[in-house]
Parts: C-alpha cells; structure tokens; sequence
C-alpha cells in the first residue's frame, strides 16, 4: 500500500501494470540465452509500435 490513498487505487494499478510487466518479463530460466535476447528485441519493437514511439537508431 505504500503510497497508494486506498487499496482500489492500489488494485487499480496493479490490474494494468500486470500484462505490462509480464510482456517484459518471459520466463527467462526456461530460454536459451539467444532465444531471450530475440524474444525482448520483439516484445520491445511491438511496445514501441504500440505506444507510437519510433526507434532512432
């Protein structure tokens, strides 16, 4: 609860930070080191495109 005014703001929270935080977070003790790499490249470019953030690369 720390610095949240109630516990539904708190849950509020929590119910959408959840998908997000498991999109970037695969089950890396399962994967080969090059298998995750690809993977976080991939989940990084569909964030992007989601939020409208373009690489500057």
């Amino acid at each position: 609860m720390r610095k949240f005014k109630s516990p539904r703001q708190a849950q509020r929270f929590l119910a959408a930070f959840g998908p997000i935080r498991d999109h970037f977070y695969p089950k890396q003790h399962q994967l080969a080191a090059q298998r995750y790499r690809e993977q976080m490249r991939q989940r990084i470019e569909d964030w992007q495109e989601i939020v409208g953030l373009k690489l500057t690369a």
